[in-house]
């Protein structure tokens, strides 16, 4: 503490110039450091209340005081020689208070008669408390706020000497000094009550250990976890809490290597164990671990909760991925076995549909065929037809999932292959009254197969001719960009549901306006398209047209060296 000149304490007395703006009593941040000691509503302090009975003995005055001053009162931590009432109150309004004057001007006041004082005469802590003779010294808090003044007060006037005035001093120093461990005190109580608050309601079980194992903390989340009270667990060690006793021995030795080395292995780190409850039943568990070294020794300081439920649900994730493999795995068996019984299924039809659809073409041809036979031939003709196509289509399928079918790609001029594919369907649309259009542009050469491409673009449009009613139009539109060229197949015919585009390419499916309009189909067609063009690195997808009906867009790559647009 500050020492003051008693000359300077003296001529501070006597001084009554206008109060000091600096050190307001109502100081926000001194108000805060007031209430941070914990002292306003505290019984008296004992380590206090002996400096203000050996002030009393020193200077020979009948009352001394430690006064904090709050914004609208002070309060005695400690009083000596207080006349009742005052002293059972233990405080008294500022109105009553030579302290708070301290406070303002945070510097001593010493005082020969207040009576005489101009600034103080009329206290009425003159009347009330019989305050005559003054000497209060400031109490500072750690940060310097000015919390209130250790004072001695005497009922007749008297000229405090210097000697007086250093030992109250040396006292004002001893009980800031004793405010401040009490402070410090106050707050470290504080701290512990909060994270003693955050460890009671926290989810996870919290447990400290010291250096030899013996549970020290023990939390609501560990009693529920383990089935053992605070209580019960303090002071025990944790190896008849929670840990199966065929590790109690790893236990003990982790233990006495941590002793030896003062360090870890598991501080720090996550680790799923083996826990036991009251009841011996085990449960796996996942622990985080922190170890410290307090006065040079080792303590533990462990969070843990049950894993039991994030197990099984592992377990039972491990379970299902194997089940799915396993199924997978059947899946592609099966497909395989689908594709080899396709393919010799489609390949030994080959030779009865032959064999039909030459002795229908051998029959036909006798001039002398009766009428009603030859009707009958045609229905075989166009039925063997239908089925040579379904076989052919399989066999394709099959070919190209397989991976067997090798196309022999070599340079392709695809405006000549759409207008043939347009011409070759001329007729049939012409007998359906269709209109068919076709605007081809100049195309680069792509690389590819002739006779597939041919294939794909007879299926897109024999499709717009058989799904659009009389009176419609089919329009073929082809041009080119920077990657290849791009075709398109356009209909105003029956369409197809919005949500069924998606399954179009799927083998053996069929819209359901084609299905409710009888209109014969295999499903088959665009499946094998698709396979033809993505195997030529191309793609196809179909859509709403802008007047109704269909929409089927087909790009292709260019070559990677053209000759020119044909």
């Amino acid at each position: 503490m500050r020492r003051w000149p008693v000359d300077q304490e003296f001529a501070m007395a006597d001084n009554i110039a206008e109060l000091s703006v600096q050190g307001r009593v109502d100081d926000p941040v001194r108000l805060q450091a007031l209430r941070a000691t914990g002292l306003l509503d505290a019984d008296s302090a004992t380590t206090l209340d002996r400096l203000t009975r050996l002030a009393t003995r020193l200077v020979n005055a009948p009352v001394a005081l430690v006064s904090l001053v709050d914004a609208d009162r002070q309060v005695f931590v400690s009083a000596v020689g207080l006349d009742e009432p005052w002293a059972s109150r233990g405080q008294t309004p500022l109105s009553h208070s030579f302290c708070q004057y301290v406070v303002t001007d945070q510097a001593p006041l010493v005082i020969t008669d207040a009576r005489a004082d101009g600034r103080l005469c009329g206290n009425l802590a003159i009347p009330d408390l019989n305050v005559i003779a003054y000497a209060g010294f400031p109490l500072r808090s750690p940060d310097g706020q000015v919390l209130g003044s250790f004072c001695a007060i005497d009922g007749q006037p008297r000229q405090w000497s210097e000697t007086e005035v250093e030992i109250l001093q040396d006292l004002a120093a001893n009980a800031e000094s004793e405010i401040a461990l009490h402070t410090a005190h106050g707050e470290l109580m504080l701290s512990s009550a909060r994270m003693r608050s955050v460890l009671d309601t926290a989810q996870d079980a919290f447990v400290s250990m010291d250096r030899n194992g013996q549970v020290t903390t023990w939390n609501e989340a560990a009693e529920r976890l383990f089935g053992w009270s605070a209580a019960e667990a303090v002071g025990r060690p944790a190896t008849a809490l929670m840990i199966p006793e065929r590790f109690h021995d790893a236990h003990l030795a982790g233990l006495e290597l941590t002793r030896r080395t003062g360090t870890s292995r598991l501080s720090g780190r996550r680790v799923e164990l083996t826990a036991t409850d009251r009841t011996g039943q085990e449960f796996p568990v996942e622990m985080t671990m922190q170890m410290c070294l307090e006065r040079d020794t080792p303590v533990f300081h462990a969070f843990l909760h049950d894993i039991t439920e994030r197990r099984r649900l592992a377990d039972r994730r491990e379970h299902l991925l194997q089940q799915e493999q396993l199924q997978v795995r059947q899946l592609r068996e099966l497909d395989r076995m689908k594709d080899d019984l396709v393919a010799v299924v489609s390949h030994e039809l080959r030779n009865p549909i032959g064999v039909i659809c030459g002795y229908t073409e051998m029959m036909a041809a006798d001039p002398a065929l009766p009428d009603k036979l030859r009707k009958n031939l045609a229905v075989i003709d166009r039925t063997s037809g239908r089925l040579t196509n379904l076989v052919d289509d399989l066999l394709d399928l099959a070919q190209l999932d397989g991976g067997r079918n090798t196309l022999h790609p070599e340079p392709v001029a695809p405006g000549p292959l759409i207008h043939e594919a347009v011409q070759n369907h001329r007729g049939a649309a012409d007998a359906r009254q269709l209109t068919l259009t076709a605007e081809i542009g100049p195309l680069p050469v792509i690389s590819g197969e002739a006779r597939r491409l041919q294939q794909v673009l007879d299926n897109l449009l024999s499709n717009a001719v058989k799904y659009t009613l009389p009176g419609g139009t089919v329009t073929v539109t082809a041009g080119h960009d920077d990657t290849g060229i791009v075709v398109t197949v356009t209909d105003n015919g029956i369409g197809v549901p919005a949500e069924q585009y998606p399954l179009l390419f799927d083998r053996f499916f069929r819209a359901s306006t084609a299905t409710g309009s009888n209109i014969k189909g295999t499903g088959l067609g665009l499946a094998v398209s698709k396979a033809i063009v993505e195997a030529h690195g191309g793609t196809i997808t179909a859509g709403p047209g802008t007047d109704g009906g269909t929409r089927f867009t087909l790009t292709l790559p260019a070559a990677m060296a053209t000759a020119g647009a044909l």
